[in-house]
């Protein structure tokens, strides 16, 4: 070899770079055509959830993929021990449960009052829930 020269060739392999073994051992990967792997996909049973066409926006008091967590606090809410929070009359009427469905399953989220315009909304969480951390408005219009 001329160590003078600029270049050189490197000669073609054409064997293997890796070998895969047939047997690889391990325990079988259950779920791989998910895109997620969301394993805890029960069908919600005896639920009723109703798209009010005309809810517009609303405040977001908590949401769960688990839809007997929002019926927990949803009844935790309304219970008549609870629902005077902050001298605030919780009426059962204005709550409502929305499903919202994406590629990686259901989010049910518990909704409180309806309001024409988000303005009206947040300006409402701010004066009236402050049990709440943070006021969340929903665009329910756009949930489907």
């Amino acid at each position: 070899m001329n160590l003078k020269q600029h270049f050189f060739t490197v000669p073609e392999f054409i064997g293997s770079f890796y070998i895969i073994p047939d047997d690889k051992g391990g325990k079988e990967v259950m779920n791989k055509d998910k895109k997620s792997l969301h394993l805890n996909d029960e069908k919600i049973q005896n639920v009723e959830i109703i798209n009010d066409p005309f809810l517009e926006y609303s405040i977001q008091i908590f949401s769960s993929s688990d839809y007997y967590l929002v019926k927990e606090k949803f009844d935790f809410m309304t219970n008549k021990n609870n629902n005077h929070i902050n001298d605030l009359s919780l009426k059962i009427d204005d709550f409502f449960i929305v499903v919202f469905n994406s590629d990686l399953g259901n989010e049910y989220i518990l909704l409180y009052k309806n309001f024409s315009t988000r303005i009206l909304a947040s300006d409402y969480c701010l004066m009236h829930l402050n049990f709440l951390r943070k006021c969340l408005i929903i665009n329910a219009q756009n949930l489907n």
